[in-house]
C-alpha cells in the first residue's frame, strides 16, 4: 500500500521545530475550547450563588460554594495536565484575552488579590486574625515564587543555554545540546507553574476555611471572585472584537 502523505506543510520533510509547533498549536486549541466551556459554567455558579444569597438560602449555599471550590479547582488540574504535554503551551496561555493577560503573575493571578473580596463587615476577631495570618503567610509565598521566576529567568541567558544555542547555530543538524538544555529550564517552568497554580489554590481554600462557618460568607466571597474574573473576561472580549480580534481568553 502507498504510504499516506503527510499534511502539506510537512509533505516532504517536517523539522523538530515544525513538529512541535503543530504539537503547542493543538494542545492551545485544547485549553482555549475548554476554557470556554469553564467560563460558560463560571457563569451558572455565580447566577446560583446570586440567587442563593439574595433569597438568604442557606441550605443551597453550602454545596454551591463547594462548586465554585471544584470549579476553580479543575482550571489547575487542566492546566497541569496541558503543561505535562506541553509546557510552552501552558506558559504561554493563549486562551486569555489581552486584558485577562494583565492580570498575570507566575502564569496565574496574584493570590493575595482574592483577600479584596472577602466582605469586612460580619467578620469576627477570630477570623480576621486567622485572615491576617493567611495574607501573610501568602505574601511570604509569593516573594519566593517571585525570587524562583526571576533565578530560572536568569538561567535562560547563563552560558550553558547560550553555549548550546550558539554551537546549534553552527551546526544546526546536531542540536541535542540545545535541546537538552531548553529542556532543562522547561523543566523548571513546569515546577513554578505548578507552585503558582498550587499557592493560588491553596489560598482561596484557606480563605473559605475561615468563613465556610458561615455559609453566606463564603458564598458572597466567592460571588464576589467570579464576578470580578466575569467581569474583566467580558471587558478583554470586547476590547478585543473593537481591536480586530487579538488572543481569547482568562
Amino acid at each position: 500500500m502507498p504510504a499516506t502523505p503527510r499534511p502539506a506543510t510537512c509533505r516532504r520533510h517536517c523539522t523538530p521545530i515544525q513538529e512541535r509547533r503543530g504539537s503547542y498549536m493543538a494542545h492551545a486549541g485544547d485549553m482555549t475550547a475548554f476554557y470556554g466551556a469553564w467560563v460558560g459554567r463560571e457563569e451558572e455558579i455565580v447566577s446560583d450563588l446570586t440567587a442563593a444569597l439574595g433569597a438568604r438560602r442557606r441550605d443551597a449555599l453550602a454545596p454551591l460554594v463547594d462548586a465554585a471550590m471544584d470549579h476553580v479547582a479543575t482550571l489547575y488540574e487542566h492546566k497541569a495536565s496541558l503543561a505535562d504535554r506541553d509546557v510552552v503551551a501552558a506558559l504561554d496561555q493563549r486562551w486569555l484575552n489581552p486584558l485577562e493577560r494583565t492580570f498575570l503573575w507566575a502564569w496565574g493571578w496574584r493570590p493575595a488579590l482574592v483577600f479584596r473580596f472577602v466582605d469586612g463587615s460580619g467578620i469576627g476577631p477570630r477570623q480576621r486574625r486567622e485572615l491576617e495570618d493567611l495574607r501573610a503567610a501568602t505574601a511570604a509565598a509569593e516573594k519566593e515564587v517571585d525570587r524562583e521566576v526571576a533565578a530560572v529567568q536568569e538561567s535562560l541567558a547563563g552560558p550553558r543555554v547560550l553555549e548550546a544555542l550558539r554551537q546549534r547555530r553552527q551546526h544546526p543538524r546536531n542540536g541535542v545540546q540545545a535541546d537538552e538544555a531548553v529542556a532543562a529550564v522547561g523543566q523548571s517552568l513546569r515546577v513554578l507553574l505548578a507552585a503558582g497554580d498550587a499557592l493560588r489554590e491553596r489560598t482561596v481554600r484557606g480563605v473559605v476555611g475561615v468563613l465556610a462557618p458561615d455559609a453566606e460568607q463564603a458564598g458572597a466571597f466567592f460571588a464576589a471572585m467570579l464576578r470580578f474574573h466575569l467581569g474583566v473576561h467580558r471587558a478583554g472580549r470586547a476590547w478585543s472584537s473593537g481591536h480586530g480580534g487579538g488572543r481569547r481568553g482568562l
